[in-house]
């Protein structure tokens, strides 16, 4: 596995823990629109945080 694949699956998994984390704040607000903005963020993670782990993991390791 390369670097980036590992940086993809670091970010993945930690995008993971942020969905759970948000979508338990989301059931702790009241406003609706919060929770709305709550929820699509904790879907967005899934890709934007593997991404990120694949470009860092290639820029840290230098391939």
């Amino acid at each position: 596995m390369t670097a980036s694949v590992i940086g993809a699956l670091i970010g993945l998994g930690v995008a993971v823990v942020d969905f759970f984390l948000l979508r338990l704040l989301a059931s702790r607000v009241d406003l609706p629109e919060t929770r709305q903005v709550l929820n699509i963020t904790a879907i967005s993670q899934f890709v934007l945080m593997p991404v990120a782990g694949w470009f860092a993991g290639s820029l840290i390791f230098g391939e």
